[in-house]
């Protein structure tokens, strides 16, 4: 289950980077190969974030991609203890829980479910004329 003890107000995009460079620069002093997909793809997370042109709305939509819901966060916390062992398992660990916890805030430019119903509603009447 996701930890409860981060602040999701306080969340940002520095704050997913850091834990992604932890992740990395843990698994190279672990010795894994410079050119492992494990290192190349966290190399690439890292290189697509720094590109985003809209840094909070990227990794928002990120997280939620990554962890759309508890189930997805509690299947890659299983893989991770399954394959990875002491300080590599507790970075992605934090980097897993600062998705998910990003992944569960409101969005801020969220339209209410009422004005979507109104929306709907409006389209399915200019689909019918």
């Amino acid at each position: 289950m996701a930890e409860q003890n981060i602040n999701t107000n306080s969340i940002t995009a520095k704050d997913i980077k850091n834990a992604l460079l932890e992740v990395l620069n843990t698994a190279i002093r672990r010795k894994f190969k410079i050119n492992s997909k494990f290192v190349k793809d966290h190399l690439s997370y890292i290189t697509r974030l720094q590109l985003a042109k809209e840094l909070e709305k990227y990794i928002q939509y990120k997280a939620r991609q990554l962890m759309p819901d508890e189930a997805s966060y509690n299947r890659r916390i299983e893989y991770i203890h399954g394959y990875y062992s002491e300080e590599l398992r507790e970075k992605l660990e934090k980097l897993y829980n600062l998705y998910y916890e990003l992944s569960q805030e409101e969005e801020k430019d969220e339209i209410s479910e009422i004005d979507a119903s109104e929306i709907i509603k409006g389209l399915l009447k200019m689909s019918n004329k």
